[in-house]
């Protein structure tokens, strides 16, 4: 199937007629391209290692990995070999050896590693960790600058990579929300520098990766609808799941996905781009002073309207400090300048609890035009939701349980963006949507194995979905909930549709916690601790522990509960409880979508 060039080339190439993917061939062509020269023979007259490289990913919502495996392609069209590795699966005796490191990582939680990257993490940081010299590298984050751990967990790779002796070939680069520009700057600068430099490695030829060449990126045949192009679906049923007279709104969310190639399992997350409230646009418009009907640049670099951008484009309720910073050049305020002159104590107490209309009210400013007001605005990044269903059950459809976000802080009434765009929705509107897989996050693959599930609140949500996959896939291992929340008379989300699954022997074991019913507060970890026994029975028969919900508080509490538990009914001692559930984490039995 290999074609030659003509005698002036030498360099074997794969023809377009051959039973190969674009991206396969470009693969192949790369590495060819390496063992040959350019001679003017049809064999190789002096071998050239093609330079050996490996990607390690972090990821907990599956962006790090989507980027490795695009960046594993677009380094095997340029000569590399290139290996992508989920960072859990990573043989850290190779970290002495391997030459050309790529680190992707995200950040979750507060400034934690992604789930998958804490193994890892934790090595490169402690006393153990190998020297590298002779290693060269490069790391690109992926964050949330509303957050103020930013890129925590790539700037920790970055920098104890350095510290161990390695070499950095470019600055690490530390991604926003809309990351594809700079991923795409730091992908080339990367990739040259490492290809100019030494070759030297582990292999001459491909070894086995964990992505085939046509796994590295989606291929032609792949979905039409994604980030890049959200799904225009149609609203089908939204509606309150708590009873009057709670203190929640939780909204379960239908959504209709015919006329799209969308598909998704039990785990994944949909993607939802909202809509900014339209009160809040208003009173922007009337702080700066604009009509709204001003032509500025969209998001998409498209010419819209101002108020088009400001609904639409742009993320009008985060409040970080480089807006601020900026701000002050057209607010020019003394009370401002001072807080900025004064250090990020004073800003810091300043930014809790507002957002961008409190300086636009608090400092006025009379910007030139509308083209500076937006160039300050980052872009309106999409929200991700757990699903709340299975495909087998509600086909053509994808659900979602969300907790609208509605309060009051510094005089003003505050909405949280997306919750309240898809609360707010009718039957019949309008949502654009696109699925971010979550592969890591799924029912056991053996579906006789127990199933044990920690998910308070809105963490429900893909525990529903895992049920109702398991009832519709006629599953036989035994299931078991943690649920929890306020009130047991308003805020049992899904309690008819539980009674029926316990009723049908789908569900074996409910537990609730519902933390104002009685003075003293209990939690789906003190349900857990009360049920220790059994838990770890469960364990030992081969269960899968899941965890969905809040990640600063409840999934650490959770966590803290099952060591205890190990510790206790296992008669193990600390190191070996931890040494326990490091074992579970690595047997992918101990899993997290948390947030």
């Amino acid at each position: 199937m290999l074609a030659h060039n003509p005698p002036s080339t030498s360099v074997p190439f794969i023809p377009d007629n051959a039973p190969f993917s674009e991206e396969q061939r470009a693969w192949l062509n790369g590495f060819l391209a390496g063992l040959y020269s350019t001679s003017g023979t049809s064999a190789p007259v002096e071998e050239k290692p093609a330079t050996p490289l490996s990607i390690l990913f972090g990821s907990q919502t599956g962006n790090a990995e989507s980027l490795a495996k695009k960046t594993a392609k677009e380094a095997n069209a340029k000569g590399f070999v290139a290996e992508v590795f989920d960072m859990e699966d990573y043989p850290q005796d190779r970290l002495k050896s391997d030459k050309n490191l790529l680190i992707i990582t995200s950040t979750y939680g507060e400034g934690e590693p992604p789930d998958n990257a804490e193994a890892l993490h934790s090595l490169l940081l402690s006393d153990e960790a190998p020297r590298l010299e002779g290693a060269r590298f490069s790391v690109l984050g992926l964050g949330d600058s509303n957050y103020p751990d930013f890129n925590k967990c790539a700037k920790e790779f970055d920098k104890r990579l350095e510290e161990l002796g390695a070499e950095r070939v470019t600055e690490a680069v530390h991604c926003d929300t809309d990351f594809d520009d700079d991923y795409a700057s730091w992908l080339e600068a990367s990739l040259g520098s490492l290809s100019t430099g030494d070759n030297s490695g582990t292999s001459t030829a491909p070894a086995t990766t964990t992505s085939t060449p046509s796994e590295t990126t989606e291929t032609n045949d792949g979905p039409i609808y994604g980030r890049k192009n959200p799904f225009p679906a149609t609203l089908k049923s939204n509606f309150n799941l708590n009873k009057e007279g709670s203190a929640k709104e939780t909204r379960h969310v239908e959504i209709v996905l015919e006329g799209s190639d969308l598909e998704y399992e039990a785990g994944d997350a949909l993607a939802v781009k909202p809509h900014n409230c339209s009160t809040l646009v208003d009173e922007i418009l009337e702080a700066t002073g604009f009509s709204g009907e001003e032509k500025v640049t969209g998001s998409d670099d498209s010419e819209v309207t101002l108020k088009e951008a400001l609904t639409s484009h742009y993320d009008i309720c985060a409040l970080n400090k480089l807006f601020l910073a900026n701000y002050a050049s057209f607010a020019d305020h003394p009370t401002l300048n001072e807080m900025l002159a004064n250090g990020n104590g004073h800003i810091d107490g300043y930014l809790t609890g507002r957002h961008i209309i409190d300086p636009l009210s608090d400092f006025p400013a009379k910007f030139p035009s509308a083209e500076d007001l937006v160039g300050m605005l980052k872009k309106l990044a999409p929200r991700l939701y757990s699903i709340s269903s299975s495909p087998k059950a509600h086909p053509g459809e994808v659900h979602l349980t969300v907790g609208a976000v509605r309060y009051e802080t510094h005089g003003r009434a505050r909405k949280g963006v997306c919750s309240t765009f898809l609360a707010d929705l009718s039957e019949g509107d309008t949502v654009s949507v696109y699925v971010q897989p979550n592969k890591h996050f799924r029912p056991p693959a053996d579906s006789a194995l127990p199933m044990i599930m920690v998910g308070p609140g809105t963490g429900i949500a893909p525990f529903r979905a895992f049920l109702e996959e398991r009832n519709a896939s006629g599953a036989s291992g035994k299931n078991w909930l943690f649920f929890g929340d306020q009130k047991s008379e308003f805020d049992f989300l899904y309690a008819d549709q539980l009674a029926a699954l316990e009723n049908e022997s789908v569900l074996h074991r409910l537990d609730t916690a519902f933390s104002r019913d009685t003075d003293q507060k209990v939690y789906v970890q003190d349900r857990m601790r009360e049920n220790a026994e059994e838990l770890f029975q469960w364990l030992e028969e081969g269960g899968h522990f899941y965890v969905c919900g809040d990640a600063s508080r409840m999934a650490k509490d959770v966590d803290r509960a099952l060591h205890e538990i190990v510790e206790t009914v296992g008669k193990k001692s600390s190191e070996e409880a931890v040494a326990y559930i490091d074992q579970l984490k690595s047997d992918k039995r101990y899993l997290r979508d948390v947030y």
